[in-house]
């Protein structure tokens, strides 16, 4: 496989590169992967942003951009968990899977686990558990859920579900401009489906095999994102990748390596160049709660893209808030019964939470002032750092893939900008009227601040918010 080497000096003694250089090579040898560049800091040394965008800019200017990034360790890439954490995610983006040169910790998750600290917090040590999977890896054993198409045989390996596998062909055969039935791979069209040269995009497949009542192993409608992860697994080959190993062979393929080939550059081609992601707070961010379960609502964002009539194309993204049992499909209502767990889009929220307080005469809101103290801002840091943290322990443990660390990441980097802010917000001394101006003029982490002046929680209902208030109007 193409290698892509990189090191950043942590010492100043100048040997230290080359063991870095040295330690990458050997890596490369005996993995017998073809290394084609090593980044390194230069002469003059760049910045750490600066080198880390040339590898960047590397891994994006391979084309399909598939690439294995090896480093000497996790501190390489960040002094931190959650910033390695973002490396990763980038780099899986971009198609670099990223391998450590230490024999013992290949798995830069699992070796960041150990080695990086996490806000404040030293190292967590978990080489009992480590060494398990490591040793199940080695046997090309199943490790965490199966991927469609696949269950676990008797002695814990890879076995072929034919009806899964079934669908598995389609849609490699579909997104291909082709459809397949069966085990044989016998071409055969869709009646009343036109397809165009390369295939359809990841978004019919998903409405077509929705529309014939398909369903995913856990009985919820297809989407693009599952499809999309679908088509990048190189499980369906026969290929076993864990903790540093790669088998080829390892179990009976589903698709072959041709047809596999194949989607990866259809799909490097319909890969738009994205801008990078700008994160903006949701203002009843640890405020709104369903009214249902009183779990915390969720901000969420989504992307729409479509084509006009002149053939130009447009994007627009749209922003949620919704209650996480929702997305789990927990509860599913009676006709008539209210919705049990709601989801608005933000601005409807925002601007019903802020109506509801200001329709309350402002005596009353006077007797329920009281600036937020730190303890809620830090309660909700508290609780996105957990679920980072368990998140990461999901995936290094088997249980997903890297991207599935973007989101918690995301969510992380939103409930620190917040808190951020309103301990900002609380140096100022914020007064009663300040809150009460901030209505009108305020921006989101200063409105924020107001709105948590006045209320404990926003309870949502599917078509009315109930704001719990801190004292007076509650009681």
């Amino acid at each position: 496989m193409r290698a892509a080497g990189y090191y950043r000096p942590l010492t100043s003694d100048a040997r230290s590169e080359q063991v870095a250089v040295s330690a990458i090579d050997r890596y490369c040898r005996e993995g017998f992967h073809t290394l084609t560049r090593v980044v390194g800091p230069g002469d003059p040394p760049l910045r750490d942003t600066d080198q880390y965008g040339a590898l960047v800019a590397y891994l994006e200017g391979l084309g399909r951009g598939e690439a294995l990034v090896v480093i000497p360790g996790p501190r390489h890439l960040s002094d931190t968990l959650d910033g390695l954490v973002e490396r990763l995610v980038e780099l899986d983006r971009v198609g670099g899977e990223v391998r450590c040169t230490d024999p013992d910790l290949p798995d830069p998750l699992q070796n960041g686990l150990e080695s990086l600290p996490f806000a404040g917090r030293p190292p967590v040590q978990n080489r009992r558990v480590r060494e398990s999977l490591m040793s199940k890896a080695a046997r090309g054993e199943v490790l965490g859920r199966t991927p469609y198409g696949y269950v676990a045989d008797i002695d814990g390996t890879y076995k072929v579900e034919k009806s899964e596998a079934e669908l598995v062909r389609r849609l490699f055969g579909l997104y291909a401009g082709e459809t397949f039935s069966g085990e044989t791979g016998e071409s055969d069209n869709d009646p009343g489906i036109e397809l165009p040269a390369t295939g359809p995009g990841l978004r019919r497949i998903a409405g077509i095999f929705n529309g014939e009542g398909l369903r995913t192993r856990s009985g919820r409608p297809w989407t693009p994102v599952t499809l999309s992860g679908m088509l990048r697994n190189r499980v369906y080959t026969g290929s076993y990748v864990r903790y540093g190993m790669r088998i080829a062979g390892n179990h009976d393929r589903i698709v072959e390596r041709d047809a596999f080939n194949r989607a990866q550059v259809i799909m490097a081609s319909r890969s738009p160049v994205r801008k990078k992601r700008v994160l903006i707070p949701y203002l009843l961010s640890g405020i709104a709660r369903c009214w249902s379960c009183g779990q915390g609502m969720h901000g969420l964002e989504r992307n729409r893209r479509w084509t006009r009539v002149d053939g130009s194309t447009a994007t627009r993204s749209y922003r949620y808030y919704a209650c996480p049992s929702r997305s789990a499909g927990v509860v599913e209502e009676e006709p008539g019964e209210e919705e049990s767990h709601p989801g608005w889009r933000e601005a409807d929220l925002d601007r019903a939470t802020l109506d509801a307080l200001r329709a309350e005469p402002v005596e009353s809101l006077r007797a329920s002032f009281s600036p937020a103290t730190s303890d809620t801002g830090n309660d909700d840091l508290r609780a996105a750092e957990h679920q980072f943290m368990e998140s990461v322990r999901a995936v290094a443990s088997g249980r997903g893939s890297v991207s599935d660390l973007a989101t918690p990441l995301d969510e992380l980097k939103t409930t620190r900008n917040m808190s951020e802010s309103d301990r900002a917000d609380e140096g100022g001394d914020l007064t009663f009227e300040d809150a009460i101006g901030a209505f009108d003029t305020a921006g989101p982490a200063e409105l924020h601040a107001a709105i948590a002046s006045f209320v404990d929680r926003v309870i949502v209902h599917a078509d009315r918010v109930e704001p719990v208030y801190r004292t007076g109007l509650s009681e």
